[in-house]
């Protein structure tokens, strides 16, 4: 039984080494590009205020149905009136794209947007194809800012861009693209 157990093993081992080489042939076949990019080091609200472009407080108003994107993942558009920018410039409603049923992720204080709620978002510019930059339409961050909230919420995020932190990537990254 142990022979035939450390055989099958073998064999599995095979099979599987000779699938990951014909998945590599097959994408240098096509025409498909990987591509590797690094993020930006995000561990302090000093590091967030200076990745952003723009800092607001926000309250979100209205949510789209999901939809798929064009990466296959299910997306909701929140539209997002802007109630005071704290860094940037941003138009006064603004359509921020989160993933369908967000949950937060409290390692990098993303809360998905929820109507009648009042939030601080970092958001980036982003290049549309015709040239003009604008807001992007995602944010680095999203923390809470309702009720008694918001003032806290504003003290820290103009604290942090008061002494935001120069944009910074993990020295040991580096960013790929490969194309056949």
């Amino acid at each position: 039984m142990m022979k035939r157990t450390v055989l099958l093993s073998l064999a599995g081992a095979v099979v599987l080494a000779a699938s990951v080489t014909t998945t590599v042939v097959v994408f240098q076949d096509d025409d498909v590009t990987v591509s590797a990019v690094c993020v930006p080091i995000m561990d302090t609200d000093r590091d967030k205020a200076g990745i952003a472009d723009n800092v607001a407080v926000v309250t979100a108003w209205e949510q789209s149905e999901a939809a798929r994107g064009s990466d296959g993942e299910q997306r909701v558009t929140v539209q997002v009136r802007v109630d005071e920018v704290l860094k940037g410039s941003l138009p006064k409603t603004l359509p921020i794209d989160q993933t369908a049923g967000d949950t937060a992720r409290p390692e990098v204080e993303q809360q998905p947007l929820v109507p009648g709620h009042r939030y601080v978002l970092g958001v980036p510019n982003a290049q549309p194809e015709n040239g003009a930059p604008g807001p992007g339409r995602w944010a680095f961050f999203a923390t809470s800012a309702d009720g008694a909230q918001l003032e806290t919420a504003r003290k820290r995020w103009t604290d942090a861009i008061a002494h935001q932190n120069p944009k910074r990537i993990d020295p040991a990254c580096e960013d790929t693209t490969y194309t056949p």
